[in-house]
């Protein structure tokens, strides 16, 4: 007989701790109701399908709970694969891809013919939910061949683009026909010329179009990591300001500049929050939308 109440108390103190994180998370379902929240994905969690399933997962129940969620991608790793694999060596200027004419092709070979349609079909195994778009599409997201400075000296990024506008309705008629648009990061210009954009500028250009609630940046490292006692630590909030000031000084470099460039200029157009986050935790999202403490590195305007 003890052993049986032990036993059912084991269930009940499982169900409590269940019902908790439910409780828990009412207020942030509240808060998300109907208010969109940009996603962006790359890195290594897009060549992990196992990773990749448990971010879409997280994606699809915020979506079953009301939230309106734009996934945005990139490609970069199967990008450089593929170039590699065609004998091409793959050039980058602070995080920047040059894209010439022959690389143009593989961005869009491989942003829209593979990764795109493989989020799709991994999303559309939960229902009907997702939509498949890309930049070019309708236009919806027009630019224009992108300028680049270093030291003073101009860089030429090839068929790299500057966004000029994007064409919100486009997206939010996506999203009110009750679909996730999961969008490849292509713009066209007048000229119909295709240009590639950086995957983390294109994802906060968006969410300041749509007025998101939140920008979400899914990387392969736990969020902004800085020097402390001999050893790395992660940041958990920092203000525009001291994103900026850890850039000027080399604490933030390389693929992480542009990353956090796109959090700040979201927060500048409106944006409520950004984040950047470890996508290859499962279900780091969920736990960044839906309980009180929250992962990785929140990106405010003021202080925190």
């Amino acid at each position: 007989m003890e052993k049986g109440i032990q036993y059912f108390q084991g269930i009940t103190d499982s169900y409590s701790a269940k019902v908790g994180l439910l409780l828990e998370s009412l207020p942030y379902i509240k808060k998300y109701f109907h208010r969109i929240v940009v996603v962006k994905v790359g890195g290594a969690m897009m060549e992990d399908e196992s990773m990749l399933k448990h971010v879409l997962e997280d994606l699809v129940l915020m979506k079953y709970v009301g939230i309106k969620v734009v996934l945005v991608h990139g490609g970069g790793k199967q990008i450089s694969r593929l170039m590699q694999e065609k004998g091409i060596k793959p050039r980058f200027v602070d995080g920047l891809r040059i894209t010439d004419k022959q690389v143009m092709e593989i961005v869009k070979m491989v942003l829209v013919g593979e990764v795109n349609s493989k989020l799709v079909s991994l999303l559309n195994q939960h229902g009907k939910i997702a939509m498949g778009i890309s930049g070019n599409d309708a236009s919806f997201i027009h630019c224009q061949k992108r300028k680049y400075a270093k030291q003073g000296r101009d860089v030429d990024l090839g068929y790299v683009g500057h966004i000029v506008d994007i064409d919100a309705s486009f997206v939010t008629d996506i999203l009110d026909d009750g679909f996730m648009p999961v969008i490849a990061t292509l713009g066209v210009d007048q000229k119909g010329h295709v240009y590639n954009i950086n995957a983390d500028t294109c994802a906060s250009e968006i969410a300041v179009a749509l007025g998101a609630e939140k920008l979400i940046s899914l990387t392969d490292v736990d969020g902004i990591m800085r020097v402390v006692d001999g050893k790395k630590k992660l940041v958990s909030a920092i203000t525009k300001k001291m994103g900026m000031d850890m850039i000027a000084s080399g604490e933030i470099d390389q693929g992480m500049i542009p990353k956090v460039v796109a959090c700040i200029d979201a927060l500048d157009g409106g944006v409520g929050r950004a984040h950047i986050l470890n996508g290859n935790k499962p279900h780091s999202v969920l736990a960044e939308i839906f309980t009180d403490k929250g992962i990785g590195t929140m990106i405010v305007k003021e202080d925190v």
